[in-house]
């Protein structure tokens, strides 16, 4: 079977070319296309990595017309209100955030907000989208995505993610040609965020609660097509040879052995602007804990300046670095599989993360490690930025009633938070295992990227 990989991005690089999912279709006599905008350096460490060679097709990004965005963003602004109402949750329709701000952009919002507030039904937002995706059908986009598909004549179509707007005509160019499509649900946040453009005849998910949420927010997609399969970010936490002894871990990274190790884990600057001034509040509650070491990773392709004076006067912090590194396009960077390596065995010493509301709480929890969340301001934050609009986002309430986590409600509070949670975890966050089962379901005897590989199997035209 040709199975035809449209990676858009370089979102999830991880998870499919640094995964056992290629080699996995490989040993079972598939092939493989590539159709990507990805670094041509990236695709080389790939090939390398996998001892393979990938027959490739360039995949260029081009804006979809004025009446394709209009009727995608009126059904997406008339979805994320209909279900902010359906699970009584305002800050879902925070999601909406329109094309852009220019003259143009705003013009096409206020119509976009117009149509989308007479939309009161499932059926007739699915209606207004449909007429996006007919309009679709008439642009240069459509016509060239079905001259490539002609030409490599796949068995099926899988888009890594389903987040971006102009894979949309490939997606209806494969379908109008009779090609099976599947995507995967990215993240743990997407599905209550609206972030859904195209519509594919396989969903694959995380989990049973992530299969429940889909159908909740897009009712008119048949259970049947949703697969649960897992994640393959998380397959790598359970691969043989990755985890390293931890006199070896620390002499790598000049870490104190004496010391238990804890984790910052930054976040993006849209995410937490604060994040520098969060770094050094922890970074002084830390300092008069003598058998604590505290690891600061930044977040990957941010550059680290807005860190540097809080390092500069807390040289006993010890950053280590993300592994990425530049590609050939400007602005291009991309994670080495070395990268997977540090961050698994992250996880597995250090015994607590802490950050603002991250998913690395996930993957801490792995390992049965804690996860600690900022839940405190710093004067002059903008309101969309406040923890108490944060926590209430739709997928922390995936917790529920559980103490899955621990929350840090003050700068007063790290030290003792952090001393519980290293002390007596199952106190601080005794639901965190059932959390991580719920939102991530592993399988380490069934990994996410065979699952998945059955999954595609399973519709291809082969």
């Amino acid at each position: 079977m040709r199975v035809c990989l449209l990676i858009p991005d370089g979102i999830g690089i991880r998870n499919y070319l640094y995964s056992d999912l290629i080699t996995d279709l490989l040993n079972r006599g598939n092939q493989v296309i590539l159709w990507h905008s990805l670094d041509p350096e990236l695709i080389k460490v790939a090939e390398e990595r996998l001892g393979a060679t990938f027959e490739q097709v360039p995949f260029s990004h081009r804006p979809n017309g004025v009446f394709v965005q209009l009727f995608r963003e009126a059904g997406r602004f008339a979805r994320l209100r209909l279900n902010s109402q359906k699970v009584q949750n305002p800050t879902i329709l925070s999601n909406w955030t329109g094309v852009s701000n220019s003259f143009k952009g705003k013009l096409l919002n206020f119509f976009a907000v117009l149509l989308g507030k007479s939309l009161h039904s499932y059926n007739s937002i699915v209606k207004i989208e449909s007429l996006g995706f007919k309009e679709i059908k008439k642009s240069s986009e459509f016509l060239e995505s079905r001259r490539i598909l002609e030409e490599i004549n796949p068995d099926i179509l899988f888009c890594t993610h389903q987040r971006v707007f102009s894979v949309t005509p490939a997606i209806e160019a494969a379908r109008s040609l009779g090609i099976p499509t599947s995507t995967a649900i990215y993240s743990w946040d997407n599905l209550p965020k609206g972030r859904l453009p195209f519509r594919a005849d396989q969903y694959l998910v995380w989990s049973n609660y992530m299969k429940d949420e889909l159908f909740t927010y897009y009712p008119e997609i048949d259970k049947s097509q949703i697969i649960v399969t897992g994640s393959p970010q998380f397959d790598f936490y359970f691969k043989n040879g990755i985890i390293q002894d931890r006199e070896e871990f620390g002499r790598k990274y000049n870490l104190d052995l004496s010391k238990e190790w804890v984790c910052f884990s930054g976040c993006d600057t849209l995410t937490s602007p604060d994040d520098p001034k969060f770094l050094r509040d922890v970074a002084e509650e830390t300092f008069g804990i003598a058998n604590v070491q505290l690891i600061f990773r930044p977040v990957p392709v941010e550059p680290i300046d807005r860190f540097n004076q809080v390092l500069k006067d807390h040289p006993e912090v010890k950053l280590i670095e993300p592994i990425w590194i530049r590609g050939c396009h400007w602005g291009s960077y991309f994670p080495l599989y070395e990268d997977i390596e540090l961050l698994v065995n992250l996880a597995y010493h250090c015994k607590v993360v802490i950050n603002m509301g991250s998913t690395m709480a996930l993957d801490f929890s792995t390992f049965g490690n804690v996860g600690l969340y900022l839940r405190y301001d710093h004067p002059g934050v903008n309101p969309i930025n406040q923890v108490e609009t944060i926590y209430k986002f739709q997928h922390f309430r995936s917790m529920g009633d559980w103490e899955a986590v621990g929350f840090i409600y003050s700068k007063k509070e790290i030290s003792s938070q952090l001393k519980r949670a290293l002390e007596t975890p199952d106190l601080i966050a005794p639901d965190r295992k059932k959390w991580y089962q719920k939102i991530v379901e592993p399988s380490p005897e069934n990994p996410a990227s065979k699952r998945i590989v059955d999954a595609l199997i399973s519709i291809g035209r082969n």
